[in-house]
């Protein structure tokens, strides 16, 4: 072999080495990059890209439950204003598209149809008013629904997930009649709206709680702020010795029914409300609204917790059209988006529907990010009626709410 030759040889050798060295240096590289990336895949599953995933919103823009839900839509944008600007869940932002089902449920089928079927929406965030209407048709498609459980059909359903659920079929906690107990109520009139099924449920189980506390709820009473005689009405309660008042009725009832409670000397030790606890409501009718107590299954707003001045501060960068986000219906959309964010974490990179489902049906610890009084187990919590709340009452002025001690309280299931 000549010396040119081998020369030749001998720098082709040099050559292969250094390439295939730079090659490995390279692929190094190249993997350290890909590891620190969101691992996705060409996802198949409707409502999935590489970048997104749209989600579906049906609540009560409008109708009867829409005054209760004032900050519900801001929850859910300042929780998702949060996420995207973290980058997503594993790489896709979420995006989604919203339809108004007036507080009724077969609009409330209509609005869920529409998301899915034609806005391709993956699942759905529900309002609390009317899931009943499209509750047999997402499950029958599979589609997972997260919000707040304001129905008892939310129970019947595997792909319906709530952090707390108001309504059971049967039995009851003996938490509210504790508490009325403790304020020396001994008669109630169970008052309110007529409701439809959910609040006829919720009115039974409220009525066996009070009654195991030794309390009597023979007085019932379905009243509008438009056609209700609230003098009329307190005049019986006088009578019948009415000292409790209890049930589903909204503020609007009450401003007209305490006055007119108070004129005829109805002696109240206790006005127990699952509604109204809104900061904004004692501006407009606060004095009105003195001694009345409400119930919530999440962290007081006056306790000042870190995870509200998180919640705060995103409402007012990502919607600050709400100018007052102490609400309780901030909070319930805030959750629901947080639950739908958790659901597809659980879900790995490449989410379905089914795998939404099942991963977040194995999270045990769910807290809200700290809003919730308690951590809950999607795997057991489905359909168990909540019987833990911390009660705020307002104040003697009307100014403000006041948690009241301890927080939470609990009950003991009832059969």
């Amino acid at each position: 072999m000549t010396v040119t030759r081998r020369c030749r040889r001998l720098h082709l050798i040099t050559l292969v080495l250094v390439l295939g060295t730079l090659g490995g240096l390279l692929a190094g590289c190249g993997g350290s990059d890909v590891a620190r990336q969101p691992v996705r895949s060409s996802c198949t599953t409707p409502g999935v890209t590489d970048t997104e995933v749209r989600a579906g919103l049906v609540f009560s823009a409008s109708g009867p439950g829409a005054s209760l839900l004032r900050g519900f839509r801001s929850g859910i944008d300042a929780r998702l204003g949060v996420v995207n600007a973290e980058g997503g869940v594993n790489g896709r932002k979420i995006v989604y598209s919203w339809r108004d089902d007036a507080t009724d449920p077969a609009l409330n089928l209509v609005g869920s149809r529409d998301l899915v079927e034609d806005e391709g929406a993956f699942g759905i965030i529900q309002g609390p008013h009317a899931a009943s209407g499209s509750a047999p048709y997402l499950s029958e498609r599979g589609i997972p629904v997260v919000g707040s459980a304001g129905e008892t059909v939310w129970a019947n359903y595997k792909n319906m997930f709530s952090w707390h659920y108001y309504t059971s079929e049967k039995g009851s906690s003996s938490g509210w009649g504790d508490f009325v107990r403790s304020r020396g109520g001994t008669r109630a009139v169970l008052m309110g709206i007529a409701s439809g099924d959910a609040g006829k449920k919720f009115h039974r189980q409220l009525a066996q709680s009070l009654n195991a506390a030794g309390v009597n709820t023979d007085m019932t009473f379905e009243v509008t702020a438009s056609t209700t005689s609230f003098e009329a009405l307190a005049r019986q309660m006088k009578a019948a010795q009415i000292d409790t008042i209890a049930g589903v009725v909204f503020p609007n009832v009450l401003v007209k029914l305490l006055p007119a409670a108070r004129a005829a000397g109805v002696d109240l030790r206790a006005v127990l409300i699952p509604v109204g606890y809104d900061p904004t409501l004692l501006q407009q009718v606060g004095p009105a609204l003195s001694g009345v107590v409400t119930y919530i299954d999440f962290v007081p707003f006056e306790l000042d917790t870190e995870a509200y001045r998180r919640l705060f501060d995103a409402v007012t960068a990502y919607a600050p059209e709400n100018q007052a986000p102490a609400q309780e219906s901030t909070v319930f959309g805030w959750l629901s988006a947080d639950m739908f964010i958790r659901g597809l974490q659980a879900a790995g990179p490449c989410p379905t529907r089914q795998s939404f489902i099942d991963g977040l049906r194995k999270v045990h610890d769910y807290d809200g990010g700290g809003l919730l009084l308690q951590k809950v187990d999607f795997a057991t919590n489905s359909g168990r009626l909540g019987d833990c709340y911390a009660f705020v009452q307002v104040s003697d002025d009307g100014s403000r709410f006041l948690p009241l001690p301890p927080t939470p309280r609990c009950g003991r299931t009832l059969p």
